[in-house]
């Protein structure tokens, strides 16, 4: 351990890195005899320095009150942005440990930290300080008062909504605004006269269906509707962005209700603004315009919905709103098609097999020689859904395609085809099964799966090529074929691993009693992976003369199989076989230990009081995460006293969150 004196001498350094070290070195000292040290280091004027230093406050275990009070201290820096923000990263990463410091300046005479203090309390998030930061609304300094009325919202708690609404009628528009902004954030209802009355005022409209898309009920929906109406885009938006929440937090009747008078606006010059809004909207709001344009079913969005499909995003939302506006606006794109760019071309293709239009066929079979493979792809799959037996050929020559894409797509559209066109399959198939290259071989074992067609995959079960049986394998299970076991089982000793692993899933979705002992003797194979496999197969066939073979697995094995083995014991055995898992509460790794939480939880809450402690206090956050959610979610409102001494341990601002988040919904 470095004397304290060789710390300071290097924190003075030149050197950046030379500082940084010295910093990380003051971990090894009791933070008392450190904390003047860190402070400094906080305002260096590297940020890699600054951040070590509040790694270092954070790891030292819980701070003394002459610590936080030093932090607060730090927030009077004026002259330094970078210790001030370290200060505030700091006492957020305290925690609740830091909320009574800090309440305690809620009065200081410095209006700046008073801000400061507010803000910090609103990212920790601790209901306890909601009655202080209530009275901090009256506060004389105005972004004082603002800030304790966002950071009301931020926490979340309903108990200040009765100040909140009161507050609406007073100060000026910009600070109502941010009272309409926290009530939104808080989520609890509002009763809607509270609010219309604020609707004379243009600049808090965007505000308003903010709030009434969070906590409004369908009584507000007709302020929504003349909303979407608005000249001013953001109210416009605001408000498209509330009616679809309002919708699809409804019951089935309500939203019933809702789409009927949105399909109303279709054709009428009400929709004028929406269909603006589509060219200039961001996101998240062009998702709601996009669906609810779908659910209205105006043809004029067609074409602004086919300019955003190139956005991955929005992709699956404009597919759905072509569903609502209907097959008849097919021959529309299909003339601006050759004007279109290459994703707009693809997705056109692709929605002429989702819209079922028949007349598209020709110009899918020559997407399938087009120089983009997008649109390559797109015709395939709709060439697969409208069922042309005539492009089979044309389509299966695309599973030799260059482009992965293309080859998956090829596949896809021929595995429909197996359904509805069978003798024309099973002639590309007989080819391909027969193929001197390993990949169409490959292909003719995925395909013969829709066939049914098990002699010819018990043939490709033996190929010389192992990614030609790993696949024959696979098919196997979606047979069902009972006399596919044997050659299972056979290829449960295949030299590859992954034709092994392929032969234990197939075995376990099979089952059957001839599936017990050959996936109980490949829990001894040497790979982890066909282990894992085994073990899945095994929890399928729910068979407890596998129990003592998983046991003995479990006894010696580590991590990912030792967590597969948890898993099949419990699905298996039930409540008699969870001593094993029970077990590995202790257990080194993380990972096992929240699989762990994640099973017994399953099984109720009674296990919970004997391990409560120690894994409220394990070093590692995301078991501390998985646990609280394990007790939140098995016993209930009898978490709570446990939860609430949780938080007030708690570092992690991430578990922190996760815990009042818990406590809320609970209490």
């Amino acid at each position: 351990m470095k004397l304290l004196e060789e710390i300071q001498r290097e924190l003075r350094s030149p050197d950046e890195e030379v500082r940084r070290l010295a910093v990380v070195s003051l971990a090894g000292h009791p933070l008392e005899e450190t904390a003047e040290l860190v402070f400094g280091a906080m305002g260096d004027q590297s940020w890699r320095v600054r951040k070590e230093a509040v790694a270092v406050l954070l790891g030292s275990g819980v701070p003394s009150p002459d610590v936080v009070e030093g932090l607060i201290s730090l927030l009077r820096c004026h002259d330094n942005a970078g210790k001030r923000n370290a200060a505030v990263e700091s006492l957020v990463g305290l925690g609740s440990v830091a909320v009574k410091p800090l309440c305690r300046h809620l009065n200081d005479y410095d209006h700046d930290l008073r801000k400061f203090v507010i803000d910090i309390l609103g990212s920790i998030g601790s209901s306890d300080c909601v009655p202080l930061l209530i009275q901090a609304m009256d506060d004389p300094d105005p972004n004082v008062r603002s800030g304790a009325v966002e950071n009301l919202g931020k926490i979340g708690d309903p108990q200040a909504l009765p100040a909140l609404l009161g507050a609406l009628s007073e100060g000026d528009v910009w600070f109502r605004f941010t009272v309409l902004d926290a009530l939104a954030a808080i989520g609890a209802p509002v009763p809607l006269p509270t609010i219309a009355p604020l609707m004379g005022e243009t600049l808090l409209r965007r505000a308003i269906y903010d709030c009434l898309g969070a906590v409004g009920g369908m009584e507000a929906f007709p302020i929504l509707l003349d909303g979407i109406q608005e000249r001013a885009r953001s109210a416009r938006e605001a408000a498209a962005v509330a009616v679809m929440r309002l919708r699809n937090r409804s019951d089935a009747a309500t939203r019933a209700s809702i789409e009927t008078s949105l399909r109303a606006l279709n054709g009428t010059h009400l929709l004028d603004g929406i269909l603006r809004s589509l060219g200039c909207a961001e996101f998240p709001a062009l998702e709601s315009l996009v669906a609810l344009l779908g659910i209205i079913g105006d043809p004029r969005a067609a074409m602004p919905l086919v300019a955003l499909s190139r956005h991955e995003r929005l992709r699956a939302g404009c597919v759905q709103a072509f569903r609502g506006i209907g097959v008849a606006v097919l021959p529309e794109l299909w003339d601006y098609f050759p004007s279109a760019t290459p994703d707009e071309r693809a997705f056109i293709a692709y929605l002429t097999g989702e819209l079922q239009y028949a007349p598209g066929v020709e110009r899918l079979i020559e997407g399938l020689k087009d120089e983009m493979p997008s649109l390559r792809a797109a015709s395939l799959l709709s060439l697969g859904k409208l069922n042309v037996k005539s492009a089979v050929k044309r389509m299966a020559r695309l599973l030799g395609d260059r482009d992965p894409l293309v080859r998956a797509a090829a596949r896809e559209a021929l595995d429909r085809l197996t359904a509805t066109q069978p003798e024309a399959m099973a002639d590309i198939c007989a080819g391909l099964a027969t193929s001197e290259h390993a990949a169409r071989r490959r292909d003719a074992a995925i395909l013969l799966a829709g066939l049914k067609d098990a002699d010819r995959l018990y043939l490709l079960a033996k190929d010389e090529d192992a990614t030609v049986r790993q696949a024959a394998v696979s098919s196997l299970s979606r047979l069902r074929d009972p006399q596919g076991v044997k050659h299972l089982v056979m290829a449960l000793v295949d030299e590859v691993p992954e034709v092994r692993v392929a032969a234990a899933a197939a075995l376990g979705e099979l089952g059957g009693d001839e599936a017990l002992q050959p996936l109980l003797l490949a829990l001894n194979d040497a790979d982890p992976g066909v282990q894992i496999a085994a073990l899945r197969g095994l929890a399928h066939l729910k068979d407890d003369r596998a129990l003592a073979g998983v046991a003995l697995l479990v006894s010696h094995s580590r991590g990912a199989v030792l967590i597969a083995g948890l898993k099949t014991l419990a699905a298996v055995g039930g409540e008699a076989a969870l001593t094993p898992v029970k077990e590995a509460l202790s257990d080194g790794d993380e990972e096992v230990v929240e699989a762990a939480i994640e099973i017994l939880a399953r099984f109720g809450g009674e296990w919970i009081a004997e391990c409560r402690d120690d894994l409220l206090r394990h070093p590692h956050w995301g078991v501390r995460s998985s646990f609280v959610r394990a007790m939140g979610e098995t016993l209930g409102e009898r978490a709570l006293p446990y939860l609430k001494k949780a938080r007030e341990g708690e570092s992690d601002p991430l578990v922190r969150g996760e815990i009042e988040g818990l406590m809320d919904r609970l209490g």
